[in-house]
């Protein structure tokens, strides 16, 4: 073979391996375009949709499938704050929150398009449970598990002179708790980081069985999982899960044969 019929066959393949980066881009870009075009199309505040049967389709013709999370975060507690609070007085608040009952809203805020008997799941905390029976309770069954719940607070000691803004309750009391101080009686930063391994995998499983996962939560809760399912891997597509009744989307591409491998 001459130097021109090299350099003719070495044009062909490098032409050849350019149309196929072309393609995967392209496709690529309808993906993308696709998921764009149904959030655009959504009215409302979060819509929870299953994956786009077309493009799992065409993933399928790959061998591979799309799976999808939804961390939704509970709707609003109807619970009034006052200005100023003792540290007694913010623990009492911790306790209300958790108790209280949710503000009613209004449910065109959230559209839901899920197959029939898709398992909803929510925190064992109140505010959770309501919010998941008001969205999902008429058409499908709701699964409540305390391994969901939001991370506990206690409120550092302090003379009930002292008088300060709920916030900065919180903000001294949270810091001390993530130091590794400040959890008598409640679970430790430790224990909490073990239990949200725990429920990613769980999270995980139901969506390599029903290719896509919803949870209602809590706006903690929701962050911490966003990050360990970002370190396995998992791509992130909308992110309002702190926003109450807002949802942090996250998606991955796996093989149809994968098997499930945490970290």
């Amino acid at each position: 073979m001459n130097l021109h019929d090299r350099g003719l066959k070495k044009f062909a393949s490098i032409k050849y391996l350019l149309l196929i980066i072309c393609g995967f881009v392209m496709q690529s870009c309808v993906t993308q375009n696709r998921y764009l075009q149904s959030v655009n199309t959504c009215d409302a505040f979060t819509c929870v949709n299953e994956v786009d049967a077309i493009e799992q389709l065409e993933l399928q013709k790959q061998g591979k499938r799309k799976l999808q999370i939804y961390l939704i975060r509970h709707a609003k507690p109807n619970l009034k704050k006052k200005l100023f609070y003792s540290a007694e007085e913010a623990q009492q608040y911790v306790y209300d929150y958790n108790s209280v009952p949710i503000v009613p809203f209004d449910p065109e805020m959230v559209k839901v398009n899920l197959n029939p008997n898709h398992f909803i799941y929510c925190s064992n905390l109140p505010r959770s449970q309501e919010t998941a029976l008001a969205i999902f309770g008429k058409d499908y069954p709701v699964v409540s598990d305390s391994i969901f719940r939001e991370y506990e607070i206690k409120v550092v000691k302090a003379s009930s002179i002292i008088k300060l803004p709920l916030p900065i309750w919180q903000f001294f009391s949270r810091g001390s708790w993530l130091l590794g101080f400040n959890h008598k009686g409640i679970e430790s930063r430790k224990e909490t980081k073990q239990r949200v391994k725990y429920a990613v995998e769980n999270l995980i499983k139901v969506a390599e069985k029903e290719e896509t996962a919803v949870l209602v939560a809590h706006g903690m809760l929701n962050h911490g999982l966003e990050n360990h399912l970002k370190k396995q891997g998992w791509q992130v597509i909308q992110k309002n899960g702190q926003a109450n009744l807002g949802a942090t989307i996250l998606v991955k591409i796996v093989d149809l044969e994968q098997k499930i491998i945490f970290f």
